[in-house]
C-alpha cells in the first residue's frame, strides 16, 4: 500500500519549486552533520522533526512518478524544510562573506554540509541511472511503508531508520567515491546514531532525486548563485506569510 503526497499548499514557480528540493538536500546533510557529532546526544525534538518530515518525503519520492509535482506536494508546509533553507543560504553566502567571523560554535559550520550535499547530488545520477539500484530503493519504500502501521506510524521507530539505512548501503554507499562523514568516534560507536546518519543521507539522494527532475543540474548552481539565494530569500518570505 503506498502513501499518497501530502496535499499542495501553495503554488511555487518553476526557479523556488528546485530551490525547495535542493534545500532538502542540504537538510538532509546538516541533519547528518549534526548527528554525527553528538556522539550519545539527542539532536533534539527539532531535529527529529526536520528528520521524519524528510523520511516521510523520501518514502514517497519515485523513479519516474515525480515530473509534473511540486516539491510541497511531498511535505505540509514549508517549515518543514526551514533547516534546510538557512543550511544552504550559508552555503551560498559564507564563502563570500567578508564580514569578520563571529564565535559561532562548530555546528554551525555550513563547510561539510556542502560537502556531503555535492556528493549526494553527484551520487544520485549513478544510483538513480542503474536499474538494480532502482528496484531496491522502490522495494524498501514499499516495505517500510507497509510496515508503518505495526510501528504505530512512527517514521523515527529504529526498523524504519535501520531499514532506511541498509537501502543507503546498499545503493549510494557502494559506490565510490563514497561520502566520508565525520563526526565523533561516539557517535560511530553507536549502531542507532550509524542508522541515522545513513538514513538522513537517504533522504537526501532522494531529495537530489527530486531536484533533478525539477531541472536542476550542478553547472546551473554553480553559475546562478544569486538567483539561487534571491529564490532561498523568497521562499523564507513566503514561510513566514504562511504563519
Amino acid at each position: 500500500m503506498t502513501e499518497l503526497p501530502f496535499q499542495q499548499l501553495q503554488t511555487l514557480n518553476v526557479r523556488q519549486n528546485r530551490a525547495l528540493a535542493l534545500a532538502g538536500v542540504f537538510q538532509a546533510t546538516q541533519l547528518t552533520h549534526m548527528t554525527a557529532l553528538s556522539g550519545r546526544q539527542s539532536i533534539g525534538d527539532l531535529g527529529n522533526f526536520y528528520l521524519e518530515q524528510l523520511i516521510k518525503a523520501s518514502l514517497n519520492i519515485r523513479p519516474d512518478a515525480n515530473q509534473n509535482c511540486q516539491t510541497l506536494d511531498f511535505f505540509n508546509q514549508l517549515a518543514d524544510i526551514s533547516l534546510g533553507l538557512k543550511t544552504l543560504e550559508s552555503s551560498i553566502t559564507q564563502p563570500f562573506n567578508t564580514a569578520p567571523k563571529p564565535k559561532i560554535p562548530k555546528l554551525a559550520n555550513a563547510k561539510l554540509p556542502m560537502s556531503y550535499a555535492m556528493g549526494l547530488l553527484h551520487l544520485e545520477k549513478k544510483v538513480y541511472s542503474n536499474p538494480e539500484f532502482v528496484k531496491i530503493i522502490e522495494q524498501s519504500q514499499e516495505k517500510i511503508l507497509r510496515q508503518l502501521s505495526f510501528f504505530d506510524h512512527n517514521y523515527l521507530h529504529p526498523s524504519v531508520l535501520a531499514n532506511l539505512a541498509q537501502t543507503y548501503v546498499e545503493t549510494a554507499g557502494s559506490i565510490n567515491p563514497r561520502i566520508m562523514v565525520k563526526g565523533s568516534a561516539e557517535a560511530f560507536k553507536d549502531s542507532a546514531h550509524t542508522n541515522r546518519i545513513r538514513a538522513s543521507l537517504f533522504t537526501g539522494l532522494q531529495m537530489a532525486h527530486l531536484w533533478r527532475q525539477s531541472g536542476g543540474s550542478s553547472w546551473s548552481m554553480i553559475f546562478t548563485k544569486r538567483k539561487l539565494l534571491k529564490d532561498i530569500q523568497d521562499l523564507a518570505r513566503l514561510q513566514f506569510q504562511a504563519v
